[in-house]
């Protein structure tokens, strides 16, 4: 075992022993904004209870508010105790991604280095036009953060494409028409494809509307990936559905003709 791979599996063991559910790894070369000292980055996930995400379309999402909150804290211990185990048991530098240090370098409702983007170049996912990471285990349904490292690490195989073909079923879900049909790539800016603003005053005035209990996220529920990751059946599946049973059919006739 070389030693980015051990690097990886000790690191990995210690974050899931935390409670991460998800370790990606990614070399930042030529991201913007990245310090030179930490050129690679750990991506840590955690999925959004289910129960919780079939709130979303109610008035009451109180239990996704309070999960989505409730996440985001146990992310940011996980990073920063990740940090500590970096620095202290395995010697190289790190700095954990966390809510305070995001919250300095917060600029036009976009993170300078989001987790996102360690999302894609890890390999865990790609950027969906509703400007979440779309994993394919999970949809867009998971939390997350990121350590930065200088630590060798085995990383994962980029994924600069968007996925999602030609489904438009967030952009159907977005109330205000925040998303557009350009499907994102990593060339292109966010603002290309969705409108954060938009987005962002709408949220503002649901969680207005309903004392904190409702954040809108109907583009992340409506995303397919997200549906299969949740149980409920998409026209994916319907599709396959009918397709089984037509070659089923077809099979049957192919018996009964060459039995007469």
């Amino acid at each position: 075992m070389d030693l980015e791979e051990k690097n990886s599996r000790e690191i990995e063991e210690f974050l899931k022993s935390k409670g991460a559910e998800v370790v990606g790894f990614a070399s930042l070369e030529g991201i913007k904004n990245v310090p030179k000292e930490y050129p690679n980055s750990i991506l840590i996930g955690i999925p959004i209870e289910k129960e919780a995400l079939k709130t979303i379309y109610t008035d009451d999402q109180s239990k996704y508010v309070e999960s989505m909150k409730s996440l985001a804290l146990k992310l940011n211990d996980i990073v920063l105790e990740g940090e500590d185990y970096i620095k202290e048991n395995m010697n190289y530098n790190a700095l954990a991604m966390s809510r305070e240090r995001v919250a300095k370098d917060f600029e036009g409702l976009a993170s300078k280095i989001p987790h996102k983007t360690t999302g894609t170049r890890s390999g865990l996912g790609w950027i969906g036009r509703c400007a979440l990471l779309i994993s394919p285990k999970y949809g867009a349904a998971l939390r997350l953060s990121t350590i930065l490292t200088d630590m060798p690490i085995k990383v994962g195989t980029p994924i600069d494409d968007s996925l999602c073909d030609d489904c438009t079923d967030c952009q159907d879900a977005c109330p205000v028409d925040a998303i557009n049909e350009v499907k994102w790539d990593s060339r292109k800016e966010r603002e290309e494809y969705f409108d954060a603003e938009k987005c962002f005053e709408f949220i503002k005035k649901e969680m207005q509307r309903t004392h904190g209990k409702s954040l809108c996220a109907k583009c992340g529920l409506a995303c397919p990936y997200t549906k299969e990751y949740l149980g409920i059946k998409t026209d994916r599946d319907l599709i396959k559905e009918i397709w089984d049973l037509i070659k089923e059919i077809w099979d049957l006739i192919k018996e009964i003709w060459f039995n007469i």
